[in-house]
């Protein structure tokens, strides 16, 4: 789904990779592929606040599928972001494939209120991307 024009920051290490682009503002999706380490935080946090910044309520969609683990200090640093900017953001899409990946996202849905949305579906995913991509760029109300 992704789109050539799409603004897009990456970081990277020898086992693993994030990408985070934004179709529009206010749109904000993370592409993880393999191992993930709590040395990634930095930059979510800079890289999501330069969003938060320009005024916008961003909705969040985190794509899973190619992620192949994490260790725990990023699991439990990555929540505690998540939690403080829920309050700031808009919608909550999880993209997995994987059980683990979703029973994690179920203990941390717990504590998110129920916001987080998870799939295992593709097309579900990617339509709420569309929607969310619509609504903010003023095509979909």
């Amino acid at each position: 789904m992704e789109s050539q024009d799409w603004k897009t920051d990456t970081w990277e290490w020898a086992r693993g990779k994030l990408v985070i682009s934004q179709p529009v503002l206010g749109t904000v999706l993370f592409t993880y592929d393999g191992h993930m380490i709590a040395d990634v935080m930095p930059f979510i946090v800079s890289t999501f606040d330069q969003v938060l910044a320009q005024g916008v309520r961003a909705d969040m969609f985190v794509n899973l599928e190619r992620m192949t683990g994490y260790d725990s200090d990023y699991r439990r640093a990555v929540s505690q972001w998540g939690a403080s900017v829920q309050s700031r953001c808009g919608e909550h899409h999880f993209f997995v494939r994987s059980r683990l990946l979703a029973l994690g996202i179920a203990v941390s849905n717990l504590a998110a209120g129920g916001k987080l949305q998870v799939t295992t579906k593709r097309p579900e995913f990617e339509a709420a991307i569309a929607r969310s991509i619509a609504r903010h760029s003023g095509a979909g109300g």
